[in-house]
């Protein structure tokens, strides 16, 4: 309990220290927009010394190559961000929850430096959001999305939705599938215990969009599904179906 709350105290602290000035200087200077991913850097690996958290990440190669891209990560924990902040390229930006940019300080650094809010309880503003993100990346931007919705309840790979999908075929870029493991054992979602511990992320190679209907998401997202969930041991897209399956056999 005590390393939880002395992250917590941490992720307060740096916040704080990071995030004054990014909104600042993004606001003031767009130009400097990429300094929320260069600061982001040491805010992440901070809090992530903080928590215990010891990071290898496998298949880097792929990070840089391709620009502009839209990375599609799983979500265990809240320290996924961090995971990602430290690996991902200055000029990518985060399409994240609305409820994040009304917190103080961290929420006008995210708006000023070009993240894309995005209300996951209003289906219409969803899809603004995500034409606002296609937006960004014709004019040369990365973006990341966590395609579960939210994180894990039980550190399982769950099913994706479909938003992150039609925007890559709307804007004609690759997706490159991020793998993170580990992470849910660190830091459990709504629990104050923190253990240290290993987390492995691997970036597989980008699927290229090009083969696929503008139509067909499905196809392009269980093709990114089966490359995250071969890293899991038991990948579930639902363990209501899995139940449901058992039941009928």
């Amino acid at each position: 309990m005590l390393r939880g709350l002395w992250m917590r105290l941490m992720l307060v602290v740096m916040t704080a220290l990071v995030a004054t000035p990014v909104a600042i200087f993004s606001l003031l200077l767009p130009r400097w927009s990429n300094l929320f991913i260069q600061a982001g850097r040491l805010w992440s690996r901070t809090l992530l010394a903080a928590c215990g958290a010891r990071v290898t990440v496998h298949g880097r190669q792929h990070v840089e190559t391709h620009n502009p891209c839209i990375f599609v990560a799983n979500h265990q924990s809240m320290i996924d961000v961090w995971v990602m902040l430290s690996l991902i390229p200055p000029n990518t930006r985060f399409v994240a929850k609305q409820e994040l940019f009304r917190v103080p300080l961290l929420g006008s650094a995210l708006a000023n430096s070009g993240c894309i809010a995005i209300n996951r309880g209003n289906r219409a503003e969803a899809i603004r959001s995500l034409r606002v993100a296609a937006e960004r990346i014709r004019a040369g931007r990365s973006v990341v999305l966590y395609p579960e919705g939210t994180r894990s309840l039980d550190g399982s790979l769950q099913r994706f939705k479909k938003g992150a999908f039609h925007l890559a075929l709307q804007a004609g870029v690759p997706i490159v599938p991020v793998a993170i493991t580990g992470s849910f054992d660190v830091v459990p979602p709504g629990r104050l215990r923190v253990t240290p511990g290993p987390v492995e992320v691997f970036v597989e190679p980008a699927v290229d969009v090009t083969p696929y209907r503008p139509d067909d998401y499905r196809g392009l997202l269980d093709v990114v599904h089966a490359s995250i969930a071969q890293h899991f041991r038991d990948p579930v897209i639902d363990r209501g179906e899995r139940v449901v399956a058992q039941e009928s056999s």
